[in-house]
């Protein structure tokens, strides 16, 4: 027993050595967290980030006590952002359009995730925003060429579900939770057919690899602003949602999203990571 606890003792100190010789470079990234589930979408942007710069990228905890200039990327997070932060394809959360909820008053956006957060932004705020519109989650195809589009998928279609709605939809074969594996939850994607979903993600993922999607919705626990604004910045101001599968399967996928891919990664804030390969 004795010698069990010493050696699990010496590996407790051996990670934490390891931990502490990582070195950061760049900004460090927020993206929403929670303890009891890691969203898909949400931790996308950590993945897509670190395979941009090609190094490990520190992820900021939010401390009240703790202000430090940071990176937000995908994910309606921009009422997390403080005075000075960096803004890369993030938009505004529908249910929070009170100014109260926003507690900076300048930022350096490059991009942002639609015309609903940059007119929100320019308005409110009197923030310079460019006209670069795009979720970033876009770009994961040209970053993870091991990701790739099944030549006979499995499934007609399957169905991505919102981590709040996973009560409404018992698992199936061709049910996926927003809260499974990341990769797991791509590879799902890219052997369907076709992709209902709840999820914002869901959505940007099957578009990104050209899988036909349509947008379901089944509750209010969402504010349309997030779709609306992707929808918006990816050239299709027509969309429209299904409110069941069937629906879903009669409508078929939108129109294939238009967007300037090299745009928004050129817009990336590269001089923070100097050693970052800056090509598409």
């Amino acid at each position: 027993m004795k010698k069990w606890f010493m050696l699990a003792l010496a590996s407790v100190f051996l990670w934490s050595a390891e931990a502490a010789e990582i070195q950061y470079e760049g900004l460090p990234l927020y993206y929403w967290q929670q303890q009891k589930f890691v969203n898909f979408g949400d931790y996308l942007s950590l993945k897509l980030v670190e395979r941009i710069v090609d190094c490990p990228v520190k992820v900021h905890r939010r401390n009240p006590q703790v202000k430090v200039k940071k990176l937000l990327a995908i994910g309606s997070l921009m009422s997390f952002a403080l005075d000075d932060d960096v803004i890369w394809g993030t938009g505004v959360n529908g249910r929070l359009l009170d100014l109260k909820d926003y507690p900076f008053s300048r930022l350096d956006v490059r991009a942002v995730r639609g015309p609903l957060t940059r007119k929100f932004l320019m308005d409110n705020f009197g923030i310079p925003v460019p006209e670069i519109y795009g979720d970033p989650a876009l770009l994961v195809p040209h970053f993870f060429p091991e990701f790739q589009r099944k030549e006979n998928p499995s499934f007609d279609y399957i169905v991505v579900v919102h981590y709040s709605e996973v009560h409404l939809f018992p698992r199936e074969p061709h049910i996926v939770y927003a809260t499974d594996p990341w990769d797991q939850v791509i590879e799902r994607i890219l052997d369907a057919k076709f992709v209902i979903s709840t999820a914002l993600h869901g959505l940007i993922l099957a578009e990104a690899f050209g899988v036909p999607a349509r947008m379901l919705r089944v509750t209010e626990n969402e504010h349309l602003f997030k779709y609306q604004d992707y929808y918006l910045g990816t050239g299709r101001s027509n969309f429209q949602f299904a409110t069941s599968i069937d629906e879903a399967l009669r409508l078929g996928g939108e129109p294939p999203f238009v967007c300037d891919l090299e745009k928004l990664f050129y817009s990336f804030p590269f001089e923070f990571w100097p050693k970052a390969q800056t090509r598409l």
